[in-house]
């Protein structure tokens, strides 16, 4: 039993929406993903495809439930309703307002469930001037300031290789459910949550934003670089090989400086005083340039070695297809390898939450599988309203239920 095993969830949501799903139910909650017509859930058809299903549909509804329903349609909408009774949270990240205009937001689910966790996440939230724009990852990192700082000086803005922006969102919104069910099993009361996508993005720009208050200054783009100390980067070395070391210890400035056969470097910008740290600050594109070129001359495992054994932050620059493979991410059981009736054998991300005293996540030697379309609806039905098999049958001629 998960420690969310007690709770249902509502899933109506997207992509950012399917990444909270995921969390909750890798917590253990029981998540009934609701697909509309035509085709359900667009992340069904993103790639990559093995036997006519989706990896990416698979990573993110691993573990889920799966019914049809048409909340267009009158008795959709009924059906809806009566969900809402039995279960404790509804998700959704439609377009702001989207679903006030069907008949079916909070303030009409509150009626039905009063202690129902209704929660949202959209682009820009339900107020405020951009209340109204369409929102994807991209527009969320441009519009929050992340890809303003991402990149390199001088060069187009760029934005971050995964949808962040949609995870921090889909992160922020199940702490957010968590909370507010704490609450409700509290207080005895519901209530609506919601998360913008762009608030998400902002909320994580750590030091720029109070720096920009304090100054008036916007940092620039700065690669991997950070002005707290030197060097600091990511150094290519002898074997083709990227290492991203990141010393922040003035004492220890002057012990790599040396140890690399560069003593008057060393000498130059040693201190530990402010002074010394700006100077060290402003020339640290100099300070990585020497670094580098020595780095250049060393393979990377002896290049960790000699940062472990000084006590300097660095770490190898790996690719996915190695950390698969990780030892450490297989020591932690971050790695979920399955066996998929159509992918095969297949590996993904577990969930990073560990319970010392309680169970989340997939165990190994489970097999977790994604929902066909529609594969629950008629379990649902009867599990949750009490409908006979004649009942789905009629839903279905009628296209309320339509898989």
């Amino acid at each position: 039993m998960g420690v969310l095993s007690p709770y249902r969830v509502l899933d109506l949501a997207g992509e950012d929406g399917l990444f909270c799903g995921k969390i909750l139910g890798d917590l253990g909650a029981d998540v009934i993903k609701v697909e509309g017509p035509p085709f359900g859930d667009y992340t069904r058809i993103v790639p990559p495809f093995k036997n006519n299903a989706s990896g990416y549909f698979y990573m993110l509804n691993r573990g889920k439930r799966s019914m049809t329903l048409n909340l267009k349609e009158a008795k959709g909408k009924e059906i809806f309703f009566d969900l809402v009774k039995r279960v404790d949270v509804v998700t959704e990240n439609f377009r702001a307002g989207s679903l006030d205009k069907l008949g079916l937001g909070y303030e009409q689910a509150k009626k039905i469930n009063r202690k129902i966790i209704y929660a949202s996440i959209n682009g820009f939230g339900s107020t405020g001037p951009y209340a109204h724009m369409l929102c994807l990852d991209p527009i969320a990192q441009a519009m929050g300031g992340l890809m303003s700082l991402t990149g390199f000086q001088g060069q187009p803005p760029l934005k971050t290789g995964p949808a962040i922006a949609d995870s921090l969102a889909g992160l922020y919104l199940a702490l957010g459910i968590v909370s507010a069910l704490r609450l409700r099993d509290t207080k005895d009361m519901g209530q609506r949550i919601e998360v913008a996508m762009m608030d998400s993005v902002f909320s994580v720009l750590e030091e720029s934003v109070i720096r920009a208050s304090m100054t008036g200054d916007a940092l620039p783009a700065r690669g991997n670089t950070d002005p707290l100390g030197a060097p600091w980067d990511a150094f290519q070395t002898k074997d083709n090989r990227w290492v991203m070391i990141c010393n922040l210890d003035p004492g220890r400035f002057e012990d790599i400086y040396t140890k690399i056969g560069r003593k008057d470097i060393a000498e130059q910008y040693k201190g530990n005083g402010q002074e010394a740290g700006e100077k060290r600050s402003v020339d640290l594109l100099k300070l990585n340039a020497i670094f580098a070129e020595w780095a250049r001359t060393i393979d990377a495992e002896p290049l960790m070695g000699m940062m472990q054994e000084m006590n300097i932050p660095a770490g190898l620059v790996k690719q996915v297809t190695e950390l698969i493979e990780d030892p450490q991410l297989k020591s932690r059981n971050m790695i979920v390898e399955i066996e998929h009736p159509k992918l095969g054998k297949v590996k993904t991300f577990n969930t990073p939450i560990k319970f010392f005293e309680a169970r989340a996540g997939v165990q190994q030697g489970e097999n977790p599988d994604d929902p066909e379309l529609g594969e629950h609806t008629a379990q649902v039905l009867k599990e949750l309203l009490g409908m006979k098999d004649e009942d789905i049958a009629r839903l279905r001629k009628e296209r309320v239920i339509w898989a």
